[in-house]
């Protein structure tokens, strides 16, 4: 239960913005249950960013919907980092 919570707390920071790409990519590295977050629930709880785009967003950076974020390559946090921070 109390993974849930916190992947709901971070994505609820996600959404309001407090908690930048980059952030949450250090807190991942140091949290479990953040580091086992799916890569399009974080994708999809960005701000302007719905279900179509995330999947979008997910396919030119050839990463599989069920990716979780401990698993994705620098190429791939490369990718979402062009695709994503402006």
């Amino acid at each position: 239960m109390a993974n849930r919570r916190r992947r709901a707390e971070v994505k609820r920071l996600v959404k309001s913005g407090e908690l930048s790409l980059a952030d949450l990519f250090d807190l991942a590295a140091k949290e479990e249950c953040v580091a086992q977050m799916r890569a399009y629930d974080l994708i999809s709880a960005l701000p302007a960013i719905g279900e179509v785009k995330a999947a979008r967003i997910m396919a030119r950076a050839s990463i599989a919907k069920t990716r979780r974020i401990r698993g994705l390559g620098p190429k791939q946090r490369a990718e979402l980092f062009r695709a994503l921070v402006r």
